[in-house]
């Protein structure tokens, strides 16, 4: 999207998506996260979780995926770059979970040939709960330039 397709206040949800097993294992294996909580189910059963849970980060990456496939095309071809990001983790992911994303176009700063759009993330899971909020800022092409 350019900055001007971004309206204030719009809000988009995406479709669903099941974390699994393989998702937590390939997650933790490639960033180096070997956290017995993401990895030991016997460990996860005597934690406060009473399983293993998706690490923060696998979340917060599924989520931006998804919003990435919305119809609207938020990180399309106006997208220049992501200029911040933070994120507030609420409830744990666990294996089996399905979460999907809520993107709200929280506000628009105009720079001339571009602009910052901010943008709120939530992570919903199967039961309409936020396991997830997140803020980014981005930086989108006005048309044209």
């Amino acid at each position: 999207m350019y900055f001007e397709e971004f309206k204030e206040g719009e809000v988009w949800e995406s479709k669903g998506r099941t974390v699994t097993e393989a998702d937590i294992v390939v997650f933790a294996s490639m960033t180096g996260a070997l956290n017995p909580l993401f990895l030991d189910e016997e460990y996860g059963k005597t934690t406060r979780y009473g399983s293993r849970i998706a690490p923060g980060m696998l979340t917060a990456s599924l989520t931006v995926g998804l919003a990435y496939q919305l119809r609207e095309d938020p990180f399309g071809e106006g997208f220049i770059a992501l200029h911040k990001f933070s994120g507030v983790a609420k409830k744990a992911v666990k294996i089996g979970d399905s979460i999907r994303a809520r993107v709200k176009v929280q506000g628009k700063e105009d720079q001339g040939d571009k602009g910052r759009v901010r943008l709120i993330l939530t992570t919903l899971n199967q039961r309409g709960e936020e396991v997830m909020s997140m803020e980014m800022e981005i930086l989108a092409k006005k048309k044209g330039s």
